[in-house]
């Protein structure tokens, strides 16, 4: 299968080395440098300290419609930019892999008739270069169909996999992205704004008592059915990441524009939308926001 991967971040590089083990993979990037990196010396993969290599091929743009997969890996506020490219070329399959949910209300409005998948990652991966990405914790890339889809036929092709990049199918996309969802909402702004590893959440008992105030109030907008088993699973990530520095601390640190928007954006405005208040959650979404327009804070 030819697979077109949009997005040459830690997300991006990854699916495009385990992919490449069984299609034809070309890589898309923002940047020419990029491209050209890739095309002349493939993708290295580092992982349990041993190094390996891939070849794919590359360009900066999507300049035709001969996919019959693309994977769009780029954050949520860089998509406006994909869109068009994407409206321009004839029908085909489409997944998104973002974080949050805040691209959900985009693509429900986006006229386009392609067939579009949404998913989540759960892999832990740090992007060492522009051809070179550390595969740190090995987890799964979960999708789910979303609208003009045919799931049956992607799937399988894509349960073919490697056993250290499964790809896993799910009947309910709402379920499959709110699960992750509510972990996100409940960590990364917290850390960010406290600046603090993941498992000070746990640790600090006025850390603890917030999180789990986050917690209600995102799981009152999202209506979870099971909100015991969401719970435990949110201190379970955490304590599983108890050492990492979540990825909106890495971004805030580094004055990158967050995932703030994708993240708590989209329970705020559900909750608009719902006649809700969420007070927890616009007071985290506000800081963080600040601290973007704020890059040169020294921590």
């Amino acid at each position: 299968m030819k697979i077109g991967i949009i997005g040459g971040g830690s997300v991006g590089l990854l699916c495009a080395y385990y992919l490449s083990l069984d299609h034809e993979v070309t890589v898309l990037t923002r940047r020419v440098e990029q491209a050209a990196a890739i095309q002349t010396e493939g993708i290295q993969l580092y992982k349990a300290g041993k190094a390996f290599n891939a070849h794919c091929s590359a360009g900066a743009a999507i300049i035709d419609s001969c996919f019959d997969l693309l994977v769009v890996t780029v954050k949520q506020h860089q998509l406006q930019t994909v869109f068009p490219m994407l409206e321009r070329i004839k029908k085909t399959n489409i997944l998104f892999l973002q974080n949050g949910m805040g691209h959900i209300h985009d693509l429900k409005d986006w006229g386009a008739d392609h067939s579009v998948y949404v998913g989540v990652v759960e892999h832990g991966a740090v992007r060492k270069s522009d051809t070179a990405v550390e595969h740190t914790g090995i987890g799964a890339i979960k999708w789910s169909a979303f609208k003009h889809a045919e799931p049956d036929r992607l799937n399988a092709v894509l349960q073919h996999n490697h056993s250290e990049f499964p790809i896993r199918y799910e009947m309910d996309w709402y379920r499959l992205l709110t699960g992750k969802l509510i972990v996100n909402a409940c960590i990364n702004p917290l850390t960010a704004l406290l600046r603090v590893k993941n498992g000070e959440l746990l640790t600090v008992p006025a850390y603890f008592s917030y999180m789990k105030l986050v917690f209600q109030e995102a799981c009152s907008i999202l209506r979870l059915e099971d909100e015991e088993a969401a719970w435990e699973r949110v201190r379970a990530v955490c304590e599983q990441t108890k050492d990492n520095r979540s990825s909106m601390l890495v971004d805030v640190a580094g004055g990158r524009q967050t995932e703030a928007d994708a993240i708590l954006g989209y329970l705020l405005k559900e909750a608009q939308l719902q006649g809700r208040d969420a007070v927890h959650l616009a007071f985290l979404h506000g800081s963080i926001k600040a601290l973007e327009r704020n890059p040169n804070k020294v921590f």
